[in-house]
């Protein structure tokens, strides 16, 4: 392994991360039906990578496995939404208190950066919903690097793909859509304080669940 760099990457692991960036971007809507067989025809990646990806993406609730037939992406719903929601108030808080402890100053730079960067992009004139969604999630990672928790650092893999789902499917629904990003720049430091991201996470929580029952998800429907 070369130093310097991560340990090279499987072809399982390239399937994998396909897939899961197909699935969290919509392009594989949820309720979309597929075989093994489609997605090694489509992508070039064998029978075995395949499989193992797929294997992983079951496990992270993004796939579900339906017997003879192949599988499914997960459903995404008001309910599943909710669901999500319940659980990221009570991670969230804590990622940003353990990151806030224990943040060193490189990370810390890294972060001002991104909060910036952040900031540029929810007041452009035309919001650019894709580089807030990446921009989101390179604050998160580095904030759960920040934390030094491998258990916490694992929940958060599990969690992250259905956040950037969600924010996805509503992604296409204008000034409403820029009223929840524009809630991250609310706070005057970097890393917000427990109880404010609390609060945070119920008015978003709030604000797209009002946006799902009025307008709906921004996806093509699959069967």
């Amino acid at each position: 392994m070369t130093e310097g760099k991560g340990p090279k990457q499987t072809l399982a692991d390239q399937a994998y991360a396909l897939l899961r960036q197909r699935i969290v971007s919509l392009k594989m809507p949820p309720r979309m039906r597929f075989t093994e067989r489609e997605i090694s025809s489509e992508t070039g990646f064998g029978a075995m990578p395949v499989r193992e990806a797929l294997d992983r993406l079951n496990h992270d609730g993004l796939v579900e496995t339906i017997p003879r037939r192949g599988y499914r992406v997960a459903g995404l719903t008001l309910k599943s939404v909710d669901d999500f929601f319940a659980v990221w108030g009570v991670i969230s808080p804590l990622i940003f208190q353990l990151s806030l402890e224990r943040i060193t100053p490189d990370q810390a730079a890294r972060l001002d950066t991104l909060k910036q960067a952040h900031e540029r992009a929810i007041n452009r004139p035309k919001l650019d919903t894709e580089t807030w969604i990446q921009l989101s999630r390179q604050r998160f990672d580095l904030l759960v690097e920040a934390t030094r928790n491998a258990q916490l650092q694992a929940i958060y893999r599990k969690l992250s793909a259905e956040l950037d789902r969600i924010f996805y499917s509503i992604s296409h629904h204008g000034e409403d859509v820029r009223a929840i990003f524009a809630l991250t720049t609310r706070f005057d430091g970097a890393i917000p304080s427990a109880d404010d991201a609390r609060a945070f996470i119920e008015i978003s929580r709030r604000k797209i669940a009002e946006v799902i029952v009025e307008k709906g998800f921004d996806y093509p429907h699959g069967n």
